[in-house]
């Protein structure tokens, strides 16, 4: 039973005073489902070995869905991190466009937010509230006094649960033009927030390159004839750096940075956004990563080499993409992983 709230100090989460490091799970649809369903969900969580879950805390959930959660997030000793609102769209209430970062915010997402962090501020099992999933914003001032002034509302009824906010961080965040997804300075100043008490960063970094993007983007914009071309280019470019990779980390335990590919860059901005934690001297966890499912069962292998970089690196915790426990939380880009594959040996050397 999860006794004591969880502090940043000194750029580490902390409970009683000791270093609170994790490896947890998101399982976006937890609390779409039925009691029994968000129960054994919980449970296969517990049972994988991870020890915190993040999931869409979006309007239309309410405060007693989330409290069922708490609660049975107690009985195994699991921290939550729920997520206000999705910059995609999906499980929502509200319409995440035009000026939502500007005024829109302030209506129903805002009541919202409010109804839910004053109602569960003395539960324990939150480890931190998320204010938006993947923000992407032609304006960074809009993003930067959104999440000051939702940051700020929060800690005002609730000072004893840490705030993020979902960003992608590497290269993943849009505050402005497009290039400013190459631009680590304003996600020094989004976090530089003070009523901000931690870092996140998402790292699709190992399986991404341009084509897959493409796919990613078209389909949110439901444009699947595009889409489905750019995802058959994708699977024909990624068989040949897959060979490399399955020879790499058979013969050398080890991953291979290909030159001018989206792994070397995203990751160079990751080491990039790391370097501003320790400046601002707050706590990181990679909130999202994933491997697709063509790796097999090398992905273990990649899984227990990426953990081990990502802690000798600083971060805090990791959050696997997606737990695909009790058929839900699906995964339609191929991330997804379920117990059978084995991914539990790996999280509990750890």
């Amino acid at each position: 039973m999860n006794k004591t709230f969880i502090k940043a100090d000194n750029g580490q989460f902390k409970a009683d005073d000791k270093i609170f490091k994790f490896i947890g799970c998101n399982m976006y649809e937890l609390a779409f489902v039925d009691p029994l369903t968000t129960r054994n969900m919980i449970k296969d969580a517990f049972d994988e070995g991870f020890t915190v879950i993040r999931f869409w805390a979006y309007e239309p959930v309410d405060k007693d869905k989330i409290l069922e959660i708490c609660n049975v997030a107690g009985e195994f000793d699991i921290r939550i991190i729920p997520v206000f609102a999705d910059s995609w769209g999906g499980f929502q209430t509200n319409k995440i466009e035009g000026g939502f970062y500007r005024e829109g915010y302030k209506g129903s997402y805002l009541n919202h937010v409010n109804s839910i962090t004053e109602s569960l501020k003395h539960r324990c099992e939150i480890l931190l509230w998320e204010l938006i999933n993947e923000p992407a914003t032609d304006s960074f001032n809009d993003i930067y006094n959104f999440s000051k002034h939702v940051s700020e509302e929060i800690k005002k009824t609730d000072p004893n649960h840490l705030i993020s906010i979902g960003t992608i961080g590497g290269v993943g965040d849009k505050f402005g033009g497009s290039l400013s997804r190459l631009n680590s300075s304003n996600f020094k100043k989004l976090y530089s927030i003070k009523t901000l008490d931690a870092l996140s960063i998402h790292d699709y970094s190992f399986s991404s390159n341009v084509l897959e993007r493409f796919d990613i983007y078209r389909r949110t914009e439901g444009r699947i004839k595009s889409a489905n071309f750019y995802n058959r280019l994708n699977k024909i470019f990624n068989s040949f750096l897959d060979r490399i990779d399955l020879h790499t980390i058979g013969k050398y335990n080890k991953t291979f940075d290909f030159p001018l590919t989206i792994r070397t860059v995203w990751r160079a901005f990751n080491k990039k956004n790391i370097a501003v934690a320790k400046e601002l001297n707050k706590p990181i966890y990679v909130g999202e990563v994933g491997f697709k499912k063509n790796m097999k069962e090398t992905r273990k292998k990649i899984l227990e080499l990426e953990l081990k970089n990502y802690f000798d690196d600083g971060i805090s915790g990791v959050l696997l993409w997606s737990f695909e426990a009790q058929g839900r939380s699906l995964d339609g880009h191929d991330y997804g992983f379920n117990i059978e594959d084995g991914f539990e040996e790996v999280i509990k050397k750890f």
